[in-house]
Order: structure tokens, then C-alpha cells, then sequence
């Protein structure tokens, strides 16, 4: 049976896997949001480098996305066929790096997807 939750954390262990692949180690927290049938939020937090922090801290957020500009089409080349089976849909997607509070600073992904994936 393929459960909401099911899906939701399918979804987050990818996110996961994402992280740990460029990053060495598992981001902090992964919240998955079904917002509606076609479109999925991802929020990680754990996810910038203690520089990536500084600079968005000290407000060069451009520098990070950059930085996220250029290992976009490698993290890509490397998952997105995974992603895609894992979504249930090809999808397009947005991010955006968002300022730290208390060293927590995230990226929230948006999924568009093309057709809605169905949870039997």
C-alpha cells in the first residue's frame, strides 16, 4: 500500500540521499508538504556549508546561488532520473536559499509536477 506518509517519506529519503551525496553528511531536517495533487515543498535544513552560512548571514546569498548554480546540473545528471521515479511525475522545480536565524539556514525546493501521482 502506498500511503500519503509513505510517499511523503520516500520523497525525504531521497532529500536525504541528495545531502549526503554533496555534502558528506544528512541535513538536520527534511519537511515534505503535499500542497496539492500537482505540487510537492521540500524544506531542508542542514544543507549549507558553515561558509554558505557566513555568506548568507552577512547577506551575500547571490555567492551561495551561485554555488547552487553551478552543482545544480551535476546533482541533476546524477539523480533526476531517481527523482523523477520517486516523484510518480517528470516535474520542474524552483529553490531558494533562505536566511539563518540560529545557524538553520534551508533551501525550500518547489516540485510543479506534470500529472498527479496517485497514491493507491
Amino acid at each position: 500500500m502506498n500511503t500519503e506518509w509513505e510517499y511523503r517519506e520516500r520523497i525525504r529519503k531521497l532529500a536525504v540521499c541528495i545531502v549526503k551525496h554533496y555534502r558528506g553528511k544528512g541535513p538536520d531536517n527534511v519537511k515534505v508538504s503535499l500542497d496539492s495533487p500537482l505540487r510537492i515543498t521540500v524544506e531542508i535544513r542542514g544543507t549549507l556549508s558553515n561558509l554558505s552560512e557566513i555568506l548568507v548571514h552577512e547577506g551575500a546569498k547571490d555567492k551561495v546561488r551561485e554555488y547552487w548554480n553551478v552543482l545544480r546540473p551535476y546533482l541533476e545528471k546524477e539523480f533526476m532520473s531517481e527523482a523523477e521515479k520517486t516523484i510518480g511525475s517528470p516535474f520542474t522545480y524552483t529553490w531558494e536559499v533562505c536566511p539563518s536565524v540560529h545557524g538553520d539556514g534551508h533551501i525550500i525546493i518547489t516540485l510543479e509536477l506534470q500529472h498527479i501521482h496517485r497514491l493507491d
